[in-house]
C-alpha cells in the first residue's frame, strides 16, 4: 500500500502580462499510486497551452496502473491526438509541449519524458535528476565539450531538440525503476518535477534545509519566494509530493 504524506504544487507566467503556457497535473490516484506532470507548451509558436492543456487532460484520463509499454502507447496516443486535432483547427499543427510525468505504484516508479523539465528525486538532502534533458546544451554535455557549469550563463540553454507536436518526429524517454531500487527512507520517498522556469532557478543553489527539503509545502513556498526575489525568466511550474511504502 502506497499512502500519500504531503504534496504541493504552483505554476505561474513569467509576467502578468503574458500568457502562463504551463499546465499541472498536481496528483491523481490510479489504483495503488499516483501520477504526477508537467507539460510546458513551447513559446514561440502558436498553441503551445492548447497543447500543454491537452498533454495533461490525456493524463487525467488515465485509470490504470502504468508500465513501459503504456507510457510508449500514451506518447504515440498524444502525438496522433494532436494529429487529429490539427486537421480541423490549424492551431495544432504548430503547437508543442514538452511533458514530464510519473507513475509510482506498488512495482515502483515510472517515468515518461519529452523536453526540458526535470524530475527529481530526493536522496539524503539532495535532489538528484532522473530525466536528461533534450537541449543543444545536454548536446554539448554528452559530447564532453562542456560541463553544465560551463554553459549555464551561455545563450541556448532552453533551445529544445524534442517536443510532443504534430510535425516533429516523436522522441521521448522512459525509465523504469522498480521499488526495491527507489531510496526509500524508512519507507518515504519525495519526488519532483519542475519546467525549465524553476529548475533554472533550484540549480542556481541546489540545497534548502533539511526540514525544508523534507516537506513538498515548504519547499514549494521556498522555491516559489526564490524565484519571485531573483525574477522569473520564464513561466514556471512545480509539482511536488512525498508518499510512504506501507508494508
Amino acid at each position: 500500500m502506497i499512502k500519500l504524506l504531503g504534496s504541493s504544487s504552483f505554476t505561474y507566467s513569467k509576467s502578468r502580462s503574458d500568457e502562463n503556457q504551463d499546465c499541472i497535473l498536481p496528483f491523481k490516484r490510479v489504483d495503488d499510486g499516483f501520477i504526477i506532470a508537467v507539460a510546458d507548451g513551447v513559446g514561440g509558436y502558436e498553441g503551445g497551452l492548447d497543447a500543454s492543456s491537452l498533454a495533461i487532460s490525456q493524463l487525467e484520463k488515465v485509470n490504470f496502473p502504468l508500465n513501459h509499454s503504456d507510457v510508449d502507447n500514451f506518447f504515440h496516443g498524444l502525438k496522433k491526438r494532436l494529429k487529429e486535432l490539427s486537421q480541423s483547427n490549424s492551431i495544432f499543427y504548430s503547437a508543442a509541449t514538452t511533458l514530464t510525468f510519473c507513475y509510482i505504484g506498488k512495482k515502483g516508479l515510472v517515468i515518461g519524458h519529452c523536453g526540458d523539465s526535470r524530475l527529481y528525486i530526493k536522496v539524503g538532502n539532495k535532489l538528484k535528476q532522473i530525466t536528461k534533458d533534450q537541449t543543444q546544451h545536454q548536446i554539448l554535455i554528452d559530447k564532453g565539450l562542456y560541463t553544465s557549469r560551463q554553459l549555464r550563463n551561455l545563450m541556448g540553454g532552453n533551445v529544445l531538440t524534442n517536443a510532443i507536436s504534430a510535425k516533429l518526429d516523436l522522441e521521448y524517454q522512459v525509465i523504469e525503476i522498480p521499488t526495491e531500487n527507489l531510496p526509500l527512507q524508512d519507507g518515504d520517498i519525495n519526488i519532483f518535477i519542475m519546467s525549465d522556469g524553476a529548475h533554472y532557478h533550484w540549480e542556481e543553489r541546489p540545497r534548502f534545509s533539511e526540514k525544508t527539503m523534507d516537506n513538498p509545502a515548504k519547499f514549494a513556498a521556498s522555491l516559489q519566494k526564490r524565484i519571485e526575489t531573483k525574477g522569473p525568466h520564464d513561466d514556471f511550474s512545480l509539482v511536488c509530493f512525498k508518499v510512504h511504502y506501507k508494508q
